[in-house]
């Protein structure tokens, strides 16, 4: 009797339904007024497999995923596709099931996916019965998408995520960032008054997308909008393209939209799908066939909302295939092809230009030059008329006296040490001499200083020389001459022969090599941190996966030493002793001041203009792999964004010059996330280096100075600030100028061998204590240090407060501040480390630290993304994929160097320096309009004799007529 029922009423349903191909004239929308042309409907509760004809199950595994927090990768198969009885509320009888297996090792999950046969739908309204995963059982996303490739997609998501609290379904078309929690709506507010959905939203759900046209796109839950997108609002232009519609059950570990994924699998449910839509496929000729069919004369036409309609639509075997888009007529792109194209070349011989002209390669062969300039008389005081000539305002400018007065032994000029200036070599003139003594020279405006070595004694004469100016009317200008005797540093046996000598005398050099050194090789640490962070996650980061168990025990073993962030402390310590060195030195406040003017420009210039060249690169797509990244590495950490207009940028780079300590700059989430952070603690704490030694230096007593550097170094650790980092520097340094307790230790054995022990074992031990906690999993020392510091919204120590765990990057550790003053002590006082660090290699790379610092993760996101992503899509096995990406972006890295630290040097340090002289220089008198012609000649004061002449001959000649 049952089994009578159940034919019978199989065959009132059979009766009761309308094929779609009956509907000839297409499918009437009644709620929008549109008309589709071709449909596909199917119930699972109607059929016993999929229906052929028109859906087909998928089996794909993806190489990767464009997704900046995917750390899996997703797949399907058949088999993991089946029809099943549901119990869920919302439908009744069998549904397809689409399950998901765990994942692999390899960080693949495998789920299933149903495609139409169709791939040239475009525009239409579609609809599915959608089971969301269960929940409880980890994060996965069922997916109802229309997509041609990655660009043109329209695609709503419904995902359980880990917490059911956290379940949602979001409405995404391309462009949108997928954990945009505004654009979907939680499962909670499934039933407010805005969706009124009566049903359970873990039970089957009605969802529609309408894709009316390329302007319009609107997502509902049941007959309730949930999100229109327009396209004069919209980020991004609209899909437009012939698309594929799809429902995929996938998980890829997003922790910012499903999270998950299942450990242990997971299912989906779909009840029904109804598709109507038009094709791409029709030429214009079926489409004036369709027109003369349907218009003008009656023909059936069906309504969308007929729920008695099933079947699909035909269609030709064109229609089956992906969508092209038409070749690209180059011809009508030759005049915008030409335009570029010399304007590439401009741009390359303006650059190579300025490149050889500047010669960075050259530079250490001219500076060691043998041939002395020729010796300066009363007349010409060493300049040819040349160089005359391209000087009219004045001979000598200060810059020109500071560096040839940087050359003598013994005499420099406060304020004109700065960070990265190399070792001036050039040889001296020989000039006169006095007995023994060698003379040199060096101008100002309006006085001629000669300096000469002669024995140990010192003296100053003043002198009155005439000298040829060239200024206001090419006048005659007496010039004041100081003759200092300077204390002669070549050995006694070579005193006979220093007036003739052919050779320079080698200049004192104004950078400490091996604090050079130090700094350098902590900038190669530091972008290997970033290397780690960026593709090899495990070595880095705790608990996070890795594709080899040697990246673990890298961890424990190797990043507490060597790619510990705490490699930043040296930076900051050091910096302070090119700040202030020439102002402990003598007490001139010239040095302080040129600091105060040079030091904001000589940093943030160049990295405004790597910035810029990075924001080019991500509109031109030279980063688009990065994106690609994360589901490779399986590192979210690496991201970029650019900006929304030229004025977001303008306040992005003022934010990186004053914004630290109150917040991190927005630039550094979107040129380069972790890097730029440091500039502005460098610049802030740079007027506080600047600041604190005119403070010190008035304070004479030394326990009273010492007292005061105990107190700001403890203040500042308490209140975690990076002052600390730069106060320890301060002391360091002042215990080296002022106290020369560097020759007090080395006097003293018994005290310099201990201390040097226990420095040791500082540098050492600090972070071995990092060390500890790798090892013991319940125990970090950093974040118990971090809870006794307050806590800036409550007053309270951190650890009784929310915040309290591990301390974000940017914020000082107390191992970290140990480390640096260990090393840097270590370094101040072993000759054997310094010998280490003033080795070539590291000498070479100090001038380009900057340069480093601001390119290497330009080329690790475009250069070592790109060769990573498809090494990994051709199988090749992770380690040598690394090896192959770090030996390719070094190359790279260390080969740009010599090119771009010149551009940036002239963009930051030179426009710095010509900043400070036009501040400390005395401008030359203004010129008058008239010159060089005296304003008597149209006055009429003076006459013209040759005028004159011409007017005596012409009065002649009137008589004569």
């Amino acid at each position: 009797m049952d089994a009578i029922i159940f034919f019978l009423a199989l065959l009132l349903q059979i009766v009761a339904s309308t094929d779609v191909s009956s509907c000839s004239c297409g499918f009437l929308d009644s709620k929008t007024g549109a008309v589709w042309t071709d449909a596909l409907i199917t119930y699972a509760n109607e059929t016993e497999e999929l229906p052929g004809e028109s859906l087909i199950a998928e089996d794909f595994q993806n190489p990767y995923e464009k997704n900046w927090n995917a750390r899996y990768r997703a797949g399907a198969k058949s088999s993991n596709l089946a029809l099943s009885e549901s119990t869920r509320s919302g439908w009744n009888g069998t549904a397809w099931t689409l399950k998901i297996d765990p994942p692999t090792k390899d960080h693949i999950v495998i789920g299933a996916s149903i495609r139409s046969i169709r791939r040239d739908i475009q525009y239409g309204t579609f609809e599915a019965a959608l089971g969301a995963p269960k929940p409880g059982v980890g994060g996965s996303i069922l997916s109802m998408r229309l997509d041609y490739n990655e660009t043109q997609t329209v695609n709503l998501n419904v995902m359980n995520a880990d917490a059911p609290k956290d379940a949602w379904t979001s409405f995404m078309i391309y462009g949108d960032w997928r954990g945009t929690r505004s654009k979907g709506v939680n499962f909670s507010d499934f039933g407010n008054n805005t969706y009124s959905f009566q049903g359970s939203p873990w039970g089957f759900v009605p969802y529609r997308i309408n894709w009316d046209n390329a302007s319009n796109i609107d997502f509902f839950i049941g007959d309730a909008l949930a999100r229109s997108v327009r396209s004069k609002g919209a980020a991004k232009p609209l899909p437009v393209t012939p698309a594929t519609f799809r429902i995929q059950h996938s998980s890829f570990g997003d922790m910012y939209t499903s999270e998950g994924p299942p450990p242990n699998g997971s299912d989906a449910r779909v009840g029904m799908i109804r598709a109507f839509f038009n094709t791409s496929s029709m030429s214009p000729e079926d489409h004036a066939a369709f027109d003369k069919r349907c218009h003008l004369a009656p023909a059936p036409t069906c309504l969308v909302s007929d729920t008695s309609l099933r079947g699909a639509s035909n269609f030709s075997l064109p229609a089956s295939r992906p969508w092209k888009p038409k070749a690209v007529d180059y011809k009508k792109r030759w005049p915008a092809i030409f335009v570029v194209s010399v304007s590439a070349a401009i741009s390359t011989i303006l650059l190579a230009h300025a490149t050889f002209k500047r010669a960075p390669w050259k530079q250490k062969q001219a500076a060691g030059s043998l041939d002395p300039p020729s010796a300066p008389t009363a007349n010409n005081s060493g300049r040819t008329s040349k160089d005359l000539s391209t000087t009219p305002s004045f001979i000598y400018s200060e810059h020109d006296a500071l560096a040839l007065t940087a050359q003598l032994p013994g005499v420099g000029t406060p304020g004109q040490v700065t960070p990265g200036t190399s070792t001036p070599r050039a040889s001296l003139p020989p000039g006169s001499s006095h007995g023994s003594a060698q003379i040199f020279w060096a101008s100002s405006r309006d006085s001629l200083e000669i300096c000469k070595v002669n024995g140990n004694k010192q003296a100053g004469v003043q002198a009155v020389v005439p000298s040829t100016r060239i200024g206001k009317y090419d006048e005659k200008k007496q010039v004041e001459v100081t003759v200092k005797e300077i204390p002669n540093t070549v050995p006694a046996a070579n005193n006979a022969s220093l007036a003739d000598a052919k050779l320079p005398i080698a200049a004192p050099k104004q950078r400490v090599d091996y604090l050079a050194g130090l700094v350098a090789l902590a900038s190669v640490l530091v972008t290997l941190i970033h290397f780690a962070l960026t593709f090899l996650p495990a070595t880095e980061i705790p608990y996070t996966h890795a594709h080899y168990e040697s990246e673990i025990w890298a961890l424990k073993i190797v990043t507490p030493y060597l790619l510990t962030f705490s490699w930043i402390g040296p930076f900051f310590t050091s910096s302070t002793r090119f700040l202030i060195a020439s102002y402990l030195k003598s007490g001139n406040l010239k040095g302080v001041a040129e600091k105060t003017v040079g030091r904001t420009p000589r940093l943030i210039i160049p990295c405004a203009a790597v910035a810029a060249l990075e924001y080019f690169c991500m509109q031109v797509g030279a980063i688009n792999w990065l994106e690609y990244l994360p589901s490779v590495t399986w590192s979210t950490w690496p991201y970029t964004a650019g900006y929304v207009t030229f004025g977001h940028f303008i306040s992005e780079i003022l934010e990186l010059m004053y914004i630290i300590p109150n917040a991190v700059p927005q630039i550094t989430f979107n040129y380069c996330i972790g890097v730029l952070w440091t500039i502005p603690v460098q610049l802030q704490n740079s007027w506080l280096s600047l600041l604190a030694v005119i403070v010190i230096r008035e304070i004479k007593t030394p326990w009273k100075r010492m007292g005061y550097y105990a107190f700001c170094i403890l203040m500042h650790y308490y209140a975690m600030s990076w002052g600390t980092f730069f106060w320890v520097g301060l002391l360091i340094a002042d215990l080296d100028l002022t106290y020369k307790w560097k020759d007090w230790l080395y006097s003293r054995p018994f005290v310099y061998y201990p201390f040097l022990t226990f420095i040791a074992l500082l540098a050492v031990g600090s972070p071995s204590i990092d060390l500890v906690g790798m090892w013991k999993a319940n125990w970090n020392f950093n974040t118990l240090e971090f809870g006794i510091h307050p806590h800036q919204r409550t007053g309270h120590a951190v650890r009784d407060t929310s915040d309290y765990g591990y301390p974000a990057y940017y914020l000082p550790r107390l191992t970290a501040l140990t480390f640096s003053i260990g090393f840097h002590l270590l370094v101040e006082l072993s000759t054997v480390v310094q010998k280490f660090f003033s080795n070539r290699l590291l000498m070479w790379l100090f001038p380009h630290i900057l340069t480093l610092y601001l390119i290497h993760g330009l080329v690790f996101w475009s250069l070592g993304a790109a060769i990573c992503v498809h090494l990994a899509a051709h199988n090749v096995p992770y380690w040598a994929n690394m090896l192959i990406v770090a030996i390719c972006s070094y190359t790279v890295i260390f080969g740009c160097l010599p090119l771009l630290t010149p551009i940036l040097e002239g963009l930051g340090k030179s426009i710095t320096q010509k900043i400070w002289q036009d501040a400390s220089s005395k401008p030359p008198s203004r010129r008058k309009t008239l010159y060089p012609f005296s304003p008597e000649m149209f006055e009429g004061n003076e006459v013209d004799d040759g005028a004159k002449d011409r007017d005596v001959e012409s009065q002649a000649v009137k008589e004569k007529m």
